[in-house]
């Protein structure tokens, strides 16, 4: 059952106030970066049209070339949050955003399909570390209460990145091809680059590494969430939270959730890589354009169910919310694929699907959050994101797999998105129970003879 709010402050006082000046300076920014890298990571769905053509690439080469990404993303998450810690978030999430872009706009200059193989894997090492980092870098300034609310914002942006990256792409493709002498899918890779670059500059100029940092909010404001900060660090220290670098590696807890993010993630990636391409078969004749927003609609139905359930959670540590977004998920993904000869059935079942699919991803993030802390935190929620993001490789290629094997069989390839929400409902529903058990009391250790037991 979902239980209350604890801490939530009246709209007006002192917290409050804070609040709303912190997520005022600090979440556009983070939003807006997110949605950039967003758009980097999956506009390789448009520039698909294009390449089939130019290197006569299959669907399962696209799926390698679209998951390749997360290869590089998942060696290089770890170090790059530890290196955060060490460096600052100004700094290093600059370092991200500036780098990522670069590469992301040498795409346009692929000469085959190994170079976009190998391009797609450097801009995977390069964005590593940039949401894991968002994460801790909101736990330094969010108290548990303010958290998910925070978090479900920040995530708005993968949605909106969809409803913005769809129709631009689209638009791209149709519009800019042979101009200066490059297809439409290379002009997809060079703008998609630029904007990364710039909101590096932007972001190493506005935000402030910590609290202390922030000479926007006053002393009285700093007081205060500093404090609250500090107890609620203590409380996630106390409840047996991983309190080393490497202890992550070995607790049950941040394995089972790095399983159950895989599965969630599963159910949710091939929607921006695949969806343009199925709504190109399904309805005959579209435009790129029409594709794009077509593309865009279920996402941006999406960003508004993320927006509205940050609102609605009460309890930042509470499993059912994501259990639910799940569940209501599997139920649309089964009525799209039994549905797709009737397109407007299909689509409205793959706007259902989706919106509980992109909105279970920032409720999981609710509880992890909720009992790492230092550096448990700082590589665990590392840790969860980089081999939950392995399902960016796993589940497109399965889906491309599924298609070359049953001749574009648009229904079946719906099984991955249905089995992996199934078992990541399984999966946190375990991780529950295991946390309703008691854990037995440590043996006392000896003590030297004549030594004080105090």
């Amino acid at each position: 059952m979902v239980g209350r709010r604890r801490g939530g402050p009246e709209s007006g006082t002192l917290q409050a106030r804070t609040m709303r000046r912190i997520t005022l300076r600090i979440v556009p920014v983070l939003m807006l970066g997110y949605i950039v890298s967003y758009i980097d990571r999956i506009n390789i769905g448009f520039a698909k049209f294009g390449m089939e053509d130019t290197f006569g690439m299959s669907g399962a080469e696209y799926g390698f070339a679209a998951g390749i990404f997360f290869l590089g993303y998942v060696l290089a998450e770890v170090p790059s949050n530890i290196a955060m810690a060490r460096f600052g978030a100004r700094i290093w999430l600059t370092r991200i955003m500036v780098t990522w872009g670069v590469i992301a706009g040498s795409l346009a200059f692929a000469g085959n399909i190994e170079t976009v193989y190998g391009l797609r894997f450097l801009l995977g090492i390069a964005e590593a570390g940039f949401f894991p980092g968002i994460l801790l870098y909101l736990t330094r300034w969010y108290p548990n209460a303010y958290r998910p609310k925070a978090v479900a914002t920040v995530m708005v942006a993968i949605p909106l990145a969809s409803v913005v990256g769809g129709p631009l792409n689209g638009w791209i493709l149709s519009t800019l091809d042979g101009a200066l002498g490059l297809d439409g899918w290379r002009w997809i890779f060079l703008l998609g680059g630029v904007p990364a670059v710039l909101l590096g500059v932007v972001f190493f100029l506005v935000v402030s590494d910590r609290p202390a940092d922030a000479r926007w909010l006053t002393a009285e404001q700093r007081a205060w969430l500093a404090r609250t900060l500090e107890e609620e660090e203590r409380e996630r220290a106390a409840s047996a939270s991983p309190a080393r670098h490497r202890e992550v590696f070995r607790d049950r807890r941040v394995i089972g959730l790095c399983a159950a993010y895989f599965l969630v993630l599963s159910g949710a990636y091939p929607l921006a890589y695949w969806m343009p391409s199925v709504i190109d078969d399904v309805g005959e004749g579209l435009s790129g354009v029409e594709v794009g927003w077509l593309s865009a609609l279920p996402f941006l139905l999406a960003a508004v169910c993320m927006f509205a359930t940050g609102r609605l959670v009460r309890d930042e540590r509470s499993s059912v919310p994501v259990q639910v977004a799940l569940g209501i998920s599997v139920a649309a993904f089964t009525l799209t694929a039994v549905s797709l000869g009737t397109p407007v059935v299909a689509l409205v079942a793959v706007c259902v699907a989706t919106m509980a699919a992109q909105t279970a991803k920032p409720l999981f993030w609710s509880l992890p959050t909720a009992f790492l802390a230092g550096a448990g935190a700082t590589s665990g929620l590392a840790l969860i994101n980089s081999l939950g993001n392995l399902a960016g490789f796993v589940s497109p290629f399965a889906v491309g797999w599924i298609q070359d094997a049953t001749g574009g069989g648009d229904g079946l390839s719906m099984t991955v998105m249905i089995a992996a929400n199934v078992l990541a409902m399984a999966v946190i529903a375990g991780l529950w129970l295991a946390s309703r058990r008691p854990r037995p009391l440590a043996a006392p250790e000896p003590t030297a003879p004549g030594a004080s037991r105090l």
